[in-house]
């Protein structure tokens, strides 16, 4: 009988050993991988669009708390561009407006043209205003909206206020007709926009529900201005 030479078989003992480990290690990275992909696949299709509901104009006595008990319903937040000539009397929609997590910006006094005015009278313009939402809300707003979307040269350098234009106009100003006024807003809105609106019209009111109904639906998240810019 031929003897088994021990010695030469321990030698292959581990090398048999590293490769059935390799096999099983060879196994596991695509199962992981697979699943990681996937996590983060969902992930991304979960993620919401932004856009910003912006409102000109107000507040009006009897529009803008209409407007602000939808948004609440709809658990959405909005950005507010008050004029000073419409705040005295409205002072409490004002502090609503901040307490529900709203955002409050400028829009000037009287809606005038701000690049029609010399440098110091529109500095004093916006500084009023700016003064007379402090004296509610005990914040200075940041943003301002010029009217007719024309920014005063100059002003940058004056005052620590950042100028927000928009990127869908309703027309609900024009238009006077909710059904309408949904149609032009949603057949153009995208991620990122900067819908305007104003708290002035009773059509104002019913569209703006109907256009956050609508785009809810579609995946949209409406938030205030200064989380898009």
């Amino acid at each position: 009988m031929k003897k088994i030479d021990y010695r030469k078989l321990g030698l292959f003992i581990p090398v048999i050993c590293i490769v059935l480990m390799g096999m099983i290690v060879m196994k596991k990275p695509p199962e992981i991988v697979s699943v990681s992909t996937t996590a983060v696949s969902n992930k991304t299709a979960e993620r919401p669009k932004k856009i910003a509901l912006t409102f000109d104009d107000g507040p009006h006595p009897r529009y803008t708390e209409q407007i602000l008990d939808g948004l609440a319903e709809r658990n959405v937040k909005a950005t507010f561009f008050v004029l000073g000539r419409n705040i005295k009397g409205n002072e409490d929609i004002i502090k609503r407006i901040q307490d529900e997590g709203h955002l409050i910006g400028n829009h000037s006094y009287d809606h005038v043209r701000l690049t029609s005015l010399r440098l110091e009278t529109a500095y004093e313009d916006l500084n009023k205003v700016n003064q007379c939402i402090y004296d509610i809300t005990g914040v200075y707003p940041i943003y301002v909206r010029p009217p007719f979307g024309e920014w005063r040269k100059g002003l940058d350098c004056k005052m620590n206020m950042i100028p927000v234009l928009w990127t869908v106009d309703s027309k609900d100003w024009q238009l006077k007709n909710a059904d309408k006024i949904v149609k032009n807003v949603v057949k153009k809105v995208k991620e990122g926009d900067i819908i305007l609106m104003h708290d002035w019209y009773s059509t104002s009111v019913t569209a703006t529900m109907q256009i956050v109904d609508e785009l809810q639906k579609q995946g949209y998240d409406f938030v205030t201005v200064d989380e898009l810019i």
